[in-house]
């Protein structure tokens, strides 16, 4: 502090001033000499914060380690990257993570759980080169189960009764608090009174908990609110497309009753125009009772043209090159435009496809396909290693084919889970480096040059929750085939295939996926024979792994595919999640082609097993498969690795 001394009247300062000026200098010279030979700081140096090696939990008997150990922030390097290191220990992220485990326990019906961090150990000595060992301590405590749930408030006479509501939802007495399914009990009784046109209704939950005997009672007590109607309808972000095609995707009409799953499928049917990368619908005025509920949907549009290019690997056709230029909004309606070409080991084809999201009337689209195919093989690894490791065979070795057509497909969209097709696919096919001994050696003749006009209609029904990697609903296939020599074809034949897919969520993120598929070909008329284009066959990796491409079936004399008239494939396969995007499955695959039309032998069939494993990507997992033929008989494989792209179903 400075001190600022008055002077006396005659101008000089007092006695005592003249001292305390002579002290303060004295004070500031030392502090001056003191600020010349002190030495500075040693400044503090960074360490780096230990890498955390292992994370250990103790007291978890309901939940795996691993299961716990992907809830949290902080993780160690995986086992299956060993390059990568595991992340800092951070005291904080730590703490945090301690209450996201809590949380999860919380959230499963285990109210009183308690996590603690046991301790924290770094080694080595060495402060640079420190690594984190952390023990997670924890007390599970019981189970809190659900004793009763009610519904209270006002039921609308539109929707089922109290009882039927109750047993519907998945929140149960006898089951455990989850979470989960108390949220999901709550917006399926709130999405029933939207669906019956109450906008503005409420589900006001309240839940009771008997410490004591560790149960909770749930009561859901619902608000109708008024009975409303869809208002306005304004649609943003649209400046390439026009308003009116986005238009004409929307299920919802001014001065109708309010459904919230119209809104929902005029959501998705924006979105599978394939002009938007999101579509986000909102409520204008949901506050303003009384009121009919405006909406508007933002659309956030794509690049006009696409352009992609690839090289991959597959154990299918070992190397191949794709390329692709998609051209969106052709005409400003959504219309679609796509070049692409495919240069493969065993297939080598050019393809052009027009769609039309709109044609003659709603709900129908069309889409108009020309291409030209090559099926012969073209050794795309010279080196031979690919055939040395996955032994890839060719799929077609009795003969090469080449085709050249189109396909004229109709679509009608029936309801939001079904839809329907039908068209024309006309194609002229030649065969060419024909082995007539080997398919004479088996009293096949060899095939000839045709000429196809293919009426076909299609059925198909979709529940399941994604098309890339379904966790739960159904798939449910038809599809009906007819070609007559009076409709210009070589050949008169009907064929028939079916198929099922059902996918089951059963604990812990695990899932089980099955599959059936049947078929079956019957020539009509003056005709006995089938040609080869239209057989069918089994084997690899989208069918029954284990098996070589088109190898699971009838053979000729030097084991080349011929195919057959009858097709019955199935898979079991339980599919769960290791770490991260990385998850496994298990599977068993089944199945045989035969010779007859329509028939089936199930004392027949060739099964095979194994486990595999998956690697969540944007387009669908890359998958490793590794199939064990369980009959092994002479010339195959006892097992075979298969890599490819998406889920086998």
């Amino acid at each position: 502090m400075i001190r600022y001394f008055k002077p006396n009247q005659t101008g000089h300062m007092t006695a005592a001033g003249n001292r305390r000026a002579i002290i303060i200098g004295l004070f500031v010279f030392a502090c001056i000499g003191c600020s010349k030979t002190a030495q500075p700081p040693e400044p503090e140096v960074d360490l780096p914060l230990p890498e955390v090696k292992e994370i250990r939990i103790m007291g978890n008997t309901h939940f795996s380690s691993r299961t716990l150990r992907r809830e949290m922030a902080t993780q160690t390097a995986p086992f299956y990257l060993p390059w990568k290191e595991g992340d800092p220990y951070n005291r904080p992220t730590v703490e945090a993570d301690l209450k996201r485990l809590q949380k999860y326990y919380f959230d499963r019906g285990y109210l009183n759980t308690i996590v603690r961090l046991h301790d924290v150990r770094l080694e080595p000595e060495e402060p640079n080169e420190r690594e984190a060992y952390i023990d997670i301590a924890i007390e599970e405590g019981p189970l809190t189960t659900v004793s009763e749930v009610r519904l209270t408030g006002e039921i609308p006479p539109a929707l089922p009764s109290a009882s039927e509501l109750r047993d519907a939802l998945p929140l149960q007495a006898g089951d455990p608090i989850n979470k989960a399914d108390f949220d999901r009990s709550k917006t399926q009784l709130l999405r029933h009174m939207q669906n019956a046109g109450y906008a503005r209704a409420e589900v006001r939950p309240q839940t009771e908990v008997d410490t004591q005997n560790h149960t909770a009672s749930v009561t859901f007590e619902l608000v109708p609110s008024e009975l409303t109607e869809f208002g306005s309808v304004t649609i943003q972000g649209a400046n390439q497309v026009q308003e009116s095609t986005i238009r004409r995707a929307l299920k919802i009409r001014q001065g109708e009753r309010y459904r919230v799953d119209d809104i929902t499928d005029s959501t998705d049917d924006i979105y599978n125009l394939g002009m938007f990368l999101a579509v986000t619908p909102r409520a204008e005025n949901l506050a303003e009772h009384g009121a009919p509920l405006n909406l508007s949907f933002e659309v956030q549009e794509r690049r006009p043209r696409t352009v992609q290019i690839g090289v991959g690997f597959s154990t299918v056709e070992r190397f191949f090159f794709d390329a692709s230029w998609l051209h969106r909004n052709l005409f400003e309606g959504a219309q679609r435009l796509r070049l692409s070409a495919h240069l493969g080991s065993f297939e080598q084809s050019i393809e052009a496809s027009l769609h039309l999201p709109y044609f003659l009337m709603p709900r129908t689209t069309f889409t108009q396909t020309i291409f030209v195919r090559n099926e012969q093989e073209l050794n795309t690894d010279p080196t031979g290693i690919s055939d040395a490791i996955f032994s890839i065979e060719d799929p077609r070795p009795d003969y090469d084919q080449f085709s050249v057509g189109g396909e004229s497909r109709l679509g009608y969209q029936f309801s939001r889970r079904l839809g329907g097709f039908g068209g024309l696919e006309l194609s002229y096919n030649d065969f060419r480096n024909i082995n007539e001994e080997a398919l004479a050696a088996v009293g096949e003749e060899p095939p000839e040059d045709n000429l196809l006009l293919i009426q076909f209609v299609e059925l198909i029904w979709i529940t399941s929750n994604d098309l890339l990697n379904p966790t739960r609903g159904w798939l449910l296939r038809g599809r009906l085939d007819n070609a007559n020599r009076a409709l210009l074809s070589d050949a008169t034949f009907v064929k028939l295939t079916v198929e099922g897919r059902h996918y089951q969520p059963l604990w812990d993120n695990i899932i089980l996926a099955t599959r059936l598929e049947l078929g079956g070909i019957e020539p009509y008329g003056d005709d006995a024979e089938i040609p080869f284009n239209v057989r069918f066959f089994a084997g690899g990796p989208g069918s029954v792994r284990g098996f070589a491409l088109d190898r699971l079936g009838p053979l000729d004399a030097e084991g080349g595919p011929i195919g057959g008239n009858s097709l019955i494939e199935g898979s079991v396969e339980v599919r769960f999640p290791i770490v991260g995007a990385l998850g496994g499955a298990a599977f068993v695959d089944f199945g045989n082609v035969f010779r007859d039309s329509f028939t089936y032998r199930l004392d027949d069939l060739r099964y095979a097993v194994g486990p595999g494993m998956r690697y969540n990507t944007p387009i669908g997992p890359i998958r490793l498969d590794v199939g064990f033929i369980m009959d092994r008989r002479s010339g195959e494989d006892l097992f075979r690795v298969e890599l490819s792209i998406g889920q086998p179903f």
